[in-house]
C-alpha cells in the first residue's frame, strides 16, 4: 500500500529533531522554510509561518520544552 502525500502537488521533505527527551517531525528544506507542520509549506500559507533555518527552529522548540506549562 503506498502511503498518502501530505499535499499532492509537492513531496515535502522530513526529519526527526531531538529536543531533550521528546523528538519533533520537522519538515521542509532550506529553499522553503522550515516547519512542525507540514500544512505551513504550501504556498497558500504565508511565509510567516515558517522558520528560516533549522537552527531557529530548534532554538524556539528549546524555549517551548524549557517554560512552565501555559507559559510559552
Amino acid at each position: 500500500m503506498k502511503p498518502t502525500p501530505l499535499h499532492p502537488a509537492r513531496h515535502v521533505p522530513a526529519r526527526l529533531l531531538q529536543v531533550g527527551l521528546e523528538v519533533f517531525p520537522v519538515y521542509g528544506d532550506e529553499k522553503r522554510g522550515f516547519s512542525v507542520d507540514p500544512g505551513d509549506l504550501i504556498p497558500q500559507t504565508a511565509l510567516g509561518y515558517r522558520y528560516d533555518s533549522l537552527e531557529e527552529l530548534f532554538f524556539a522548540l528549546v524555549n517551548l520544552n524549557l517554560t512552565t506549562e501555559g507559559e510559552a
